[in-house]
C-alpha cells in the first residue's frame, strides 16, 4: 500500500493519507437525501439497528459524519461498518473513533473472501443477512483498475447481494486517466488500465449493469459533486 516516490497522488488502490483535504466529507453528506430514500416500504416504523457497511472508509471522517446524519434523519439506533483495504488508514480511524458501540473498523479487501468473511460475521451479530445500506463512495475506479472489468461486475454483485440499498458514487473516465497519469510519472502503471472495455461511458455501463443485471432500480441520484461525481442511490 505503498506511496510511489513519495507522490501522495500515486496510489494503486485509493488509499490517499489525505483524502478529506481535497475530498470534503462535510459537502458529501450535504448531498444525501432524506429518509425516504434510505427506508423500504414499511421500515418507517422499525426501531431497530439501521446496518451500514461503508466500503472504502478510508480514515473514517465521512463515516463518522454518515453515522450523525442517518441517526438524525431515521430517528433510530445507526450501526455502521467501515471497511478499507489499508491497514494504516484503519488504525487511524480507530484511534479518532468515539462511537465505539456503533461504528466498527476493519481492514478489508472486499474481493478477498477469506478476509470477507469479517462483513459476514458482523451481520450475524445481528442476525441479518443484509445490510440496509450498502456504500461505495469513489472506490469503483480503484476496483476496476486492478481488476479489470470482470473484477468491477464482481464487485458489484457481492455488494448487491449484502444491500436492501445500495449506495454507488463512481469515478468518471477522466479520474482514470488522472489516476493513469499520477502513476506514469513513478514510472509505474495500472497493467489492465488499456484492456478496459468499460471507459469513457463507465459510469453509464455500472447503471446499466445495476439495473439490468442485478435488477435494482435507481431511486435517487445527486447533484453533482465538486469532481463532477453523482451519488446514485438503487433499491
Amino acid at each position: 500500500m505503498e506511496i510511489r516516490n513519495n507522490d501522495p497522488g500515486a496510489v494503486q488502490y485509493g488509499n490517499f493519507m489525505n483524502y478529506y483535504q481535497f475530498n470534503s466529507a462535510t459537502e458529501r453528506v450535504k448531498l444525501l437525501p432524506d429518509k425516504d430514500v434510505w427506508l423500504s416500504n414499511g421500515d418507517s416504523l422499525d426501531e431497530s439497528s439501521y446496518l451500514v457497511l461503508d466500503v472504502g472508509c478510508n480514515c473514517g471522517d465521512f463515516t463518522q459524519l454518515l453515522h450523525k446524519y442517518l441517526e438524525e434523519c431515521l430517528k433510530r439506533p445507526v450501526r455502521i461498518l467501515g471497511v478499507d483495504i489499508d491497514a494504516r488508514l484503519i488504525q487511524r480511524a480507530t484511534d479518532v473513533n468515539e462511537l465505539h458501540e456503533n461504528i466498527n473498523y476493519s481492514c478489508v479487501d472486499v474481493l478477498d473472501e477469506t478476509a470477507f468473511g469479517q462483513v459476514t460475521q458482523y451481520l450475524e451479530q445481528y442476525n441479518r443477512q443484509q445490510f440496509d445500506a450498502v456504500c461505495c463512495y469513489s472506490i469503483t475506479m480503484w476496483i476496476h483498475l486492478n481488476h479489470h472489468d470482470e473484477g468491477l461486475k464482481l464487485f458489484l454483485r457481492k455488494m448487491s447481494c449484502l444491500a436492501e440499498l445500495l449506495v454507488i458514487e463512481p469515478q468518471p473516465w477522466k479520474c482514470y486517466q488522472s489516476a493513469e497519469r499520477r502513476l506514469k510519472r513513478t514510472g509505474e502503471v495500472f497493467p489492465l488500465f488499456l484492456e478496459l472495455k468499460w471507459r469513457s461511458d463507465v459510469e453509464k455501463q455500472i447503471e446499466k449493469y445495476c439495473e439490468e443485471t442485478l435488477n435494482r432500480r435507481k431511486i435517487f441520484e445527486s447533484t453533482p459533486t465538486k469532481w463532477q461525481r453523482r451519488i446514485c442511490f438503487y433499491r
